[in-house]
C-alpha cells in the first residue's frame, strides 16, 4: 500500500511540472469541441505554387541583295504572350479512408510584351547570286537580332529600348554558298561506237568566277527495271572556270564499287535500261565556300 501511494504522489509532481506554463481557466467550450462532427473528405487548403513561366517567340526575317545605298526596313510590330503554368494539391480519398495529395496544374496567361523593331543596313556590295538573312524575335521581355546568312562580318549597334532600332555597318567579306543554279547541264550522251559519255555544263557566273577553278563530280548509275539502281563508280573533274564545261568518259574509267546487283547479272527479270548520272559541284578558291552543290540527276540514256 505504501508503495503505491509513493507512485501516485511522483505522477501528480510530474504533471504539475509538466504543465505549469499552461493556464487552463481559458474560455474553451470543450462541449463545442467534443460534438464536432468527423469529417473524413476534409481537404487543406491547396497550397499554389508557380511552377514555370514560358513566352511564345515572335519573329520578323528579311532577306537582302547587294546595294550601293543604305537600306532601312519598316517599323515593325512584335508582341510575346506569358504563359505562367501554376500547380496546386487536393486531396483525394486513399485506402482506408485516407486522404492522398494529389498534384493538379493548368496554364495562365500572364504579361504580355510588344516592342518595335527596325533594321538599318549600311552600303555593301554582294555578288548577283548573294542573299544575307536577318531575323529580329522578341521572346518575353528580350528582343534580339539574329544574322541567318551574311556576306560580311557586321558589328552591331543597338540604338532605343521599346522601340530600337538595329545599325548594322559591314567589315569584313566572308565567303558565302555558291549558287546551286550556277551550273547546269547541257548535254549527256552516249556514243554506241566508241562506247564513250559525253556530259556538257555551263556556267553562269564565269565572269565573276575568273580565275580560280571547278570541281564537278559524277556518279555513273545503272538503272535497272524492277529492282534497284546499282552504282558503277565516281569520278571528279576539275577545271579553270570556263562558260562551259565539257567531260567525255567510259564505264572502264570507273573504279566499280561491290554491289549486291552483281548476284544477279544473269538475272533475265533485271532489264538494264540504260545509264544517268548523279552530279554535283563545289567551287575552289576564295569567292565563295567550297560546299558541295548537289545537282541532282540526268535523265537516262540507253546504251544498247
Amino acid at each position: 500500500m505504501m508503495k503505491k501511494l509513493v507512485s501516485i504522489a511522483v505522477i501528480v509532481s510530474l504533471s504539475s511540472v509538466v504543465y505549469a506554463g499552461v493556464n487552463f481557466d481559458q474560455d474553451l467550450n470543450t462541449k463545442q469541441i467534443i460534438n464536432a462532427p468527423y469529417d473524413p473528405g476534409y481537404i487543406p487548403n491547396p497550397n499554389y505554387i508557380r511552377d514555370f513561366t514560358r513566352y511564345t517567340r515572335d519573329c520578323r526575317r528579311y532577306t537582302f541583295s547587294s546595294s550601293e545605298n543604305e537600306i532601312t526596313t519598316e517599323r515593325i510590330w512584335l508582341t510575346s504572350q506569358e504563359y505562367v503554368q501554376q500547380c496546386y494539391t487536393t486531396y483525394v480519398p486513399g485506402p482506408n479512408g485516407q486522404q492522398i495529395p494529389q498534384q493538379n496544374c493548368y496554364e495562365r496567361p500572364g504579361m504580355t510584351y510588344n516592342r518595335y523593331a527596325q533594321i538599318n543596313l549600311k552600303p555593301r556590295k554582294l555578288y548577283p547570286w548573294e542573299r544575307e538573312t536577318f531575323e529580329v524575335c522578341l521572346e518575353g521581355p528580350w528582343m534580339d537580332l539574329n544574322i541567318i546568312e551574311a556576306g560580311y562580318k557586321y558589328s552591331v549597334q543597338t540604338v532605343g529600348n521599346y522601340d530600337t532600332l538595329y545599325v548594322l555597318t559591314p567589315q569584313n567579306k566572308i565567303a558565302m554558298n555558291p549558287d546551286l543554279s550556277g551550273l547546269e547541264m547541257t548535254d549527256f550522251s552516249y556514243n554506241k561506237d566508241t562506247k564513250k559519255f559525253t556530259f556538257k555544263v555551263s556556267d553562269k557566273w564565269a565572269n565573276e568566277y575568273a580565275g580560280e577553278k571547278v570541281s564537278i563530280k559524277i556518279e555513273l548509275k545503272k538503272s535497272i527495271s524492277g529492282w534497284f539502281d546499282s552504282s558503277l563508280g565516281e569520278k571528279e573533274f576539275i577545271f579553270d572556270i570556263s562558260p562551259n564545261y565539257e567531260m567525255v568518259f567510259s564505264e572502264e574509267d570507273f573504279v566499280k564499287p561491290q554491289s549486291n546487283d552483281e548476284v544477279n547479272k544473269d538475272v533475265k527479270l533485271f532489264n538494264d535500261k540504260g545509264r544517268y548520272l548523279k552530279w554535283g559541284f563545289k567551287r575552289l578558291g576564295t569567292i565563295s565556300k567550297d560546299t558541295y552543290m548537289k545537282k541532282g540527276e540526268t535523265p537516262v540514256i540507253p546504251v544498247k
